[in-house]
Parts: structure tokens; sequence; C-alpha cells
């Protein structure tokens, strides 16, 4: 089973500043009102849909039986309607997302490393054209909230040591946690590199502009001679091996022998090496080569991980016994209040 980072319940101190995460208490009305925005953009279309299509299909059924259009389009878009915003409020009501402390509910005993703040478009209209990113923003503005975040989250990860880096769906935020911390480890003068472990999508070498016909398949089948395969990113320096390009479904690190050789190899020469890995519940691969490491961090979206996706994922993580795993939060909206999490 696995472990939290900290072997007793985590304590949160509302108010000050360093990482990031989600209140206790009840939402303030303006974050209410926040979320209620979001539940409309995300319903309104559902609901326009529904109410066209029960209001266009009983009109037509109306007309056909000698009813005037627009006594039959009275009755039916209303009703249309209605069934549309009942769809939608029993849709929101079930989604049951992460959103606060409290939402995890029973399972509120997980270890939560902390949340970063949604990067907003006026934040990164601050950077250059060409730097307008989560890594430009950690790179370029590291007094910002959001790099902060990253920050503090890097300095609670131990030295010497495997970092996993993990979601359970893509495009929850676990490359961007896995770079943004990496960078921020590297600009704190910590040896560090990290690894493209997701061979299909590349996310990470993407994010780097790194397009290599040799990387991490090949340095695992060459363990000794990983720096060969090493890359550097141009700011910040940090160091990483990407994924080769063209993507082959019967080669995976999983397969291959030289993994574990490859990151014994690392040990040696980083205090801290990062693993972005595949997502936990739409690959086999990505809970498997997670637990390579000896910390593994969930990476969660606010207010679009759901909760019964976290402990799934968290299931898949039990096949080790002493994994540490955290829970860290990003896409938090700025002005949602942060508090500083501490152990007892």
């Amino acid at each position: 089973m696995t472990a939290p980072l900290t072997g007793d319940r985590t304590r949160y101190e509302p108010g000050t500043l360093g990482a990031a995460t989600l209140r206790t208490s009840r939402p303030s009305p303006s974050l209410l009102g926040f979320r209620l925005r979001r539940a409309v953009v995300r319903q309104v279309l559902p609901v326009i849909l529904i109410t066209l299509a029960i209001g266009g299909i009983g009109v037509l059924y109306d007309v056909s039986g000698g009813v005037r259009p627009l006594p039959a389009s009275l009755f039916w878009g209303p009703l249309g309607l209605a069934v549309g915003l009942g769809f939608a409020l029993i849709a929101e009501i079930g989604r049951n997302t992460v959103t606060s402390l409290s939402s995890f509910g029973k399972h509120r005993g997980y270890a939560i490393l902390g949340a970063a703040p949604e990067l907003l478009p006026r934040t990164l209209r601050q950077l250059p054209p060409d730097k307008r990113s989560p890594a430009g923003c950690v790179t370029f503005q590291p007094a910002s909230p959001f790099a902060t975040a990253f920050r503090d989250l890097q300095g609670a990860l131990p030295d010497g040591g495997v970092v996993s880096f993990i979601a359970a769906f893509q495009d929850d935020g676990a490359t961007t946690a896995a770079l943004c911390t990496a960078l921020s480890a590297a600009q704190q003068d910590r040896r560090v590199i990290a690894l493209d472990c997701d061979l299909r999508r590349r996310a990470l070498s993407r994010s780097l502009d790194a397009d290599v016909e040799d990387g991490i398949l090949r340095a695992c089948e060459n363990p000794e001679r990983w720096r060969d395969y090493l890359c550097e990113e141009e700011e910040t320096g940090l160091h990483f091996i990407p994924a080769e390009r063209g993507f082959n479904p019967w080669r995976t690190l999983t397969g291959s022998p030289g993994f574990a050789a490859l990151l014994e190899e690392l040990s040696t020469a980083y205090d801290l090496i990062v693993l972005d890995c595949p997502p936990a519940l739409s690959s086999a691969e990505g809970p498997i080569v997670a637990t390579f490491a000896r910390t593994c961090v969930v990476v969660t979206a606010w207010d679009r991980t759901r909760i019964s996706a976290v402990r799934n994922a968290m299931r898949t993580l039990q096949r080790r016994q002493n994994l540490n795993t955290g829970v860290y939060v990003n896409r938090v909206p700025p002005a949602f209040r942060f508090g500083r999490l501490r152990p007892d």
C-alpha cells in the first residue's frame, strides 16, 4: 500500500504563502460565482442541443398531426429547455471533481503536496512572445505565485531520489508539473535531470523543442553511455533525456531491462531525477514506470479531475509497498486563497 510523504496527517495553515493548497473552509461567494460561471460555460451547448432536439422533434410531430407550428413550439420549446436544464444540473452535481480538501471526502487522508494557480492570459502577456508558457513563467518570472508554487514543491522533494509525475488522464497537467518542478530545482542549483517517459505523446520533449532520433530508449539499451543522449535546456541549463520521435508500440520502457540500470547510473550524477510518466488510467505502462521512483506525485486539475479518477490512480500505484505518494493540484483560480502545507 502506498505511503504518504509524511508519516503524520498534514495540517493546513490558511493565509500564509508558500506551497499552496486549498482551504478546508467553505468556499467564498466569489469562488462559488466563479464555479457557477464555469458550469454555465460547460453546459450551455448541451442545453441548447437538447432544447433544439426535443423542441424540433415535438414541433414536427404536432405539425404532422395538424397542429400549427406556433402553438406547438410554445409547448415543446419550454419543455425542451426544462429537460436541458435538468440534465445540466444533474451533470454538474455528479461531477465530483477536485475543488477543495473537503471534496476528497473520506479520501482526504491523501497527502496534499500543494497547488499551483492557473496561468491567465494577462500573466503570459508579460513574457516575451516566444516564452509565453508555464516553463517560461517559471524561468523568467521566478517571483510569481506560479513559480513560487513549484519552487516550494521541488523544495519538498528529497535529494538522492527518483520522483515520478503522473496524472489519471492526459491534459491534467502532469508534464507541466514535472517540467516546472525540474526547472525550479535547476534554478535552485540542484543537480536535476528530467526524463520523458511518455513515448507516445512526447509532451515533455515537445515542450523543450527536442526532436531527436535517439533518446531514452537508446539510453536504456546503453545505460553506461547515457551522456550520449543527454540534452540541455538553453535558458536554465536543465538536463533532460527526451523521447525519440517515431513511436513504436512494440518498444516500451517497461520492456527494456536497462531502464532500472539507467536510473541507477543517473542517481550517481544527479540529486533529483524527474520522470514524466504516461497517464495512469489510459496507459498500462504509466503506473509501472511511476513505481520505479521512490516518490510519486499524482497531478490533478482543479474542477476537472474527478475524485474517482484520483482514487483509481492511487490504486494502480499500490503495487509497490514503499512508494511515497502525494497529490498536487494545478490550475486553481488565482482568486482562490492559498494556504501553506506543513506537518503536525
